[in-house]
């Protein structure tokens, strides 16, 4: 084969354009949590719980009425996510990164089928309570989870990434071969989206 191409011509037979979608992901379930704690912050899960349960319990943030609860209950299997905070995240994004990023409607995740659904998904108690205004009152590894815990929620319920996908199909041929097919593809951002949220951090493929 490798004779073959090396002695071929080569002519493009085909170009497909077409605009290619890329969803938002789901806001956090408690092993999803472990599994992205262990991939880009290379914490386990035992240490990732532990954290987690400090943001939940509550951290002093130096304000009157003592310890603030961060993050909603860490043990959950369900994607579920409650009105009232999908409305102040929805008011976030458009305050934050404009209208363009908010869906017309609020974005809805299918938990598993054998989900509990007792408790909501893991996201921030509050949009009151940004990672970066909240950083000095918080460890170096309570702030790395809790950014990406609100990163996550955040992208939740924001609008698709939008790119813009090329396919060229080639065909290959030289005497007494066969006519060979080959497909190079390429894609380019056009517009953001949920991205916009992770841009220079983990894009939660």
């Amino acid at each position: 084969v490798r004779a073959d191409l090396e002695t071929a011509r080569y002519r493009v037979a085909k170009v497909t354009r077409r605009e290619q979608k890329r969803n938002p992901p789901a806001p956090y379930t408690t092993s999803k949590l472990q599994q992205d704690a262990t991939s880009y912050l290379h914490f386990g899960a035992k240490r990732t719980m532990q954290v987690a349960q400090n943001l939940y319990e509550g951290v002093d943030l130096k304000k009157d009425g003592g310890p603030v609860g961060l993050i909603t209950y860490i043990r959950t299997d369900s994607t579920r996510v409650s009105e009232d905070a999908v409305t102040e995240v929805r008011e976030h994004i458009e305050q934050r990164y404009g209208k363009q990023f908010v869906p017309e409607k609020p974005n809805v995740f299918r938990s598993k089928k054998n989900a509990q659904d007792a408790h909501e998904a893991i996201r921030p108690t509050s949009m009151e309570h940004p990672p970066d205004s909240v950083k000095k009152h918080l460890k170096d590894e309570q702030y790395k989870l809790y950014k990406m815990i609100w990163n996550r929620f955040v992208a939740s319920q924001m609008n698709p990434a939008l790119y813009d996908r090329t396919t060229a199909d080639i065909e290959a041929t030289s005497p007494g071969a066969p006519v060979y097919g080959l497909r190079a593809t390429g894609r380019i951002l056009k517009f953001a989206g949920w991205l916009q949220v992770t841009e220079g951090q983990q894009s939660f493929a």
